[in-house]
């Protein structure tokens, strides 16, 4: 098993890609820390993680919310002692041409995308410090690197998380952490039906990246096999657009 008895917190995990990859680094033996801002779909995932023989502690939170985070990684550290992964995962689109996006769509998706991966790292970081070890991965989006028109708030955001992982995965390399980004094109999950890009790729369906991709590549970076890889941009996509 890649992640034995590893202790893994991924946010945004009740559907979509954070779903896959909590179910993904279960079957690989890691115990989970999973949240969302759905209790039912939280618990649903619990029991089916537990029902696998893995221990899961789900968590409703907000991650844009500094005392929910807080609270969390408080109860995550408090049950299993320490954080090994951390999967930046939650996240949201809003797609709208420039000038109909309002200042409040900006700040939701800037506090969602940019300000809870923050927050998550701020409060995960200090463990992985006092440890000397620890993988962060933060999934930001295709989108981020080629800005995506008609979704300029979700781009930019996605952009600033790029940048983030680089300014960090560089400061904190020589502490024995590995901060990396993934930015996979469009995903076959719930999200893709809201998303700027969906009439492009309904007229190139093979554009469509399955959720096994992502979770593959997730595994790689939070298991022993990537060794020092840090800092790095990953791109999953199959095409040079999105």
């Amino acid at each position: 098993m890649l992640l034995k008895d590893k202790v893994a917190l991924v946010t945004g995990a009740s559907r979509g890609i954070g779903r896959a990859i909590s179910l993904g680094f279960a079957a690989e033996g890691a115990n989970l820390v999973i949240c969302s801002r759905t209790e039912s779909q939280i618990q649903e995932l619990t029991a089916e993680i537990r029902a696998a023989g893995r221990e899961c502690l789900g968590v409703v939170a907000a991650v844009e919310n500094e005392a929910d985070v807080n609270r969390m990684v408080a109860e995550a550290l408090a049950t299993f002692g320490r954080i090994d992964i951390l999967v930046n995962n939650a996240g949201l689109s809003n797609p709208k041409p420039f000038l109909e996006t309002t200042i409040a769509d900006w700040d939701e998706a800037l506090n969602v995308n940019l300000k809870g991966s923050i927050l998550c790292m701020r409060a995960v970081l200090p463990d992985m410090l006092r440890r000397g070890a620890g993988k962060v991965i933060n999934i930001a989006s295709a989108a981020g690197l080629r800005g995506l028109p008609g979704s300029p708030a979700y781009a930019a955001s996605k952009a600033a998380v790029i940048a983030l992982t680089q300014a960090l995965g560089d400061e904190l390399m020589e502490k024995g952490l590995r901060i990396n980004v993934v930015c996979p094109g469009p995903v076959k999950t719930e999200l893709l039906d809201r998303s700027a890009v969906r009439n492009f790729v309904v007229k190139n369906p093979a554009t469509i990246l399955p959720t096994d991709d992502v979770v593959g590549l997730a595994l790689y970076l939070a298991s022993d096999m990537s060794g020092g890889l840090n800092s790095q941009i990953i791109c999953l996509r199959n095409s040079n657009r999105w």
